[in-house]
C-alpha cells in the first residue's frame, strides 16, 4: 500500500471512531473533566478536579458500546484482548477491560484527557500549586554546614551550585529552586498517583530548559508538546502492529546525540537503561512514575527495576544505590499540588562509597 493509501486510511480510521464518540462529545470536549469511565451500558461517569458524577446517555447501549469498543482497537492496530490499553483520535488515552477481565455483562472502558496548554511555572504558582509543600530529605544542613561542605577534600564535597540549591530549598523559593535545578541538569523524578497533575507540571518544567538544547522525548501516549524547542524528536513506543518498545526508542535516541532525553514514565525494561543513559553524558533528565510519597519513589523505582529481565540478575540493594547515586530530586504531587521535595546531595554523596 502507497504512502498516500495509508494516509488516506488514517484518516477514515480517525472519522470513524470519532463519529462513534459523539455521544462522549460534550464530556471530551469539557475543560473541567479529566477522566471519564464507562462501566455499564447508558452511564458515563466523569471525574472533575474534586469529585465523579454519573450522566445518563441512552445512546449507550450494550451494543453501541461493544462497536465503539471494536472500532477503537482497530483504530489501535491492536488484536482484542481482555484487556486493552489505546489512543483515541483526539490524543486521549484509554484502558479497555472486557471479560473473563471483568464478571460478565459488564465492562470498564476508562478514559484519561490531557490538557493541550502548556503553562509556565509561574502561572502553576500563581494557581497555588506550590504552596504548602514539605521538605523531606534525610538532611537539611544550614547554610553554614552547607559551606563548610565546600572545603571537603572527600566525597562529602558539595559543589557551590549545590550549596546554592539547598540555599534555595531552605528559603522556600520554590520557583528559582526548580529552575536552576533544570539549569544545572539535575535528573528529577516527579511522582504522584494517576490524575495528579505529574504531565502538567512536566510540561512546564521543560520550558526551563534551554531553547538551544536539542531534546528527545520517549512516551506512548504524545504529551510532552515542547513548543519552544525547535531541535526536538519525539518518538512513541507501544504494542501494537509495527511499534516499537520503549528499550528500543531508547536505543535509537541514545546514537541521535541529545543534550537531555526525557522519557516520560518509568515503568518497565527501559527504566534500568534509561538510568544508565543518564550516568553516560545525558544527565538532566525530567520523568515521572506512580509513588505513594516523595521518599518512596526510590523503592517503587527499584522494584519496577527488579522486576524487569535486567534487573532479575541485579541485587536490589545496588539497584537502590544507583537510584539514590542518579535521580537527583524527587517532586511529589498529590491533588494537582506538589506537596513534597527531596533533595538531598548529602545522602546521595554518602551511598558512592
Amino acid at each position: 500500500m502507497s504512502t498516500a493509501s495509508l494516509h488516506v486510511n488514517r484518516i477514515q480510521k480517525d472519522q470513524a471512531v470519532a463519529q462513534l464518540l459523539q455521544p462522549l462529545d460534550q464530556f471530551l470536549e469539557d475543560p473541567k473533566i479529566t477522566e471519564l469511565s464507562i462501566c455499564r451500558p447508558c452511564e458515563v461517569w466523569t471525574k472533575s478536579f474534586d469529585s465523579w458524577q454519573v450522566h445518563i446517555v441512552p445512546e449507550l447501549t450494550a451494543a453501541f458500546l461493544q462497536t465503539l469498543i471494536t472500532a477503537i482497537i482497530v483504530y489501535n492496530g491492536v488484536a482484542p484482548r481482555s484487556i486493552n490499553y489505546v489512543q483515541l483520535p483526539g490524543g486521549q488515552r484509554g484502558t479497555i477491560v472486557q471479560t473473563p477481565a471483568v464478571i460478565n455483562g459488564t465492562l470498564s472502558f476508562m478514559i484519561r484527557k490531557h490538557s493541550l496548554t502548556v503553562k509556565t511555572l509561574e502561572e502553576l504558582n500563581e494557581e497555588g500549586v506550590f504552596d504548602g509543600f514539605s521538605d523531606v530529605s534525610f538532611n537539611k544542613p544550614s547554610e553554614k554546614e552547607a559551606t563548610d561542605l565546600l572545603s571537603k577534600q572527600d566525597f562529602t564535597r558539595l559543589e557551590p551550585f549545590e550549596v546554592q540549591l539547598l540555599h534555595l530549598k531552605r528559603e522556600r523559593k520554590i520557583l528559582a529552586f526548580l529552575e536552576e535545578c533544570v539549569l544545572h541538569k539535575r535528573n528529577i523524578v516527579i511522582a504522584g498517583r494517576t490524575g495528579s497533575g505529574k504531565t502538567t507540571f512536566a510540561r512546564s518544567l521543560i520550558e526551563k530548559v534551554p531553547v538551544e538544547e536539542r531534546i528527545i522525548t520517549i512516551e506512548d501516549v504524545h504529551e510532552l508538546f515542547l513548543p519552544n524547542h525547535p531541535n526536538h524528536v519525539h518518538m512513541l513506543y507501544g504494542n501494537g502492529a509495527g511499534r516499537v518498545s520503549a528499550d528500543e526508542c531508547l536505543d535509537a535516541c541514545l546514537r541521535q546525540s541529545p543534550d537531555r532525553i526525557f522519557l516520560a514514565e518509568l515503568r518497565g525494561n527501559e527504566a534500568w537503561e534509561y538510568l544508565n543513559s543518564l550516568n553516560t553524558g545525558h544527565p538532566g533528565s525530567i520523568t515521572t512514575t506512580h509513588a505513594n510519597n516523595a521518599l518512596q519513589t526510590f523503592e517503587r523505582c527499584a522494584t519496577l527495576i527488579k522486576r524487569s529481565e535486567v534487573g532479575r540478575q541485579l541485587e536490589l540493594e545496588m539497584i537502590k544505590i544507583v537510584l539514590y547515586t542518579t535521580v537527583d530530586v524527587v517532586l511529589f504531587f498529590k491533588d494537582r499540588k506538589l506537596s513534597e521535595v527531596f533533595y538531598d546531595p548529602i545522602f546521595s554523596k554518602s551511598k558512592i562509597v
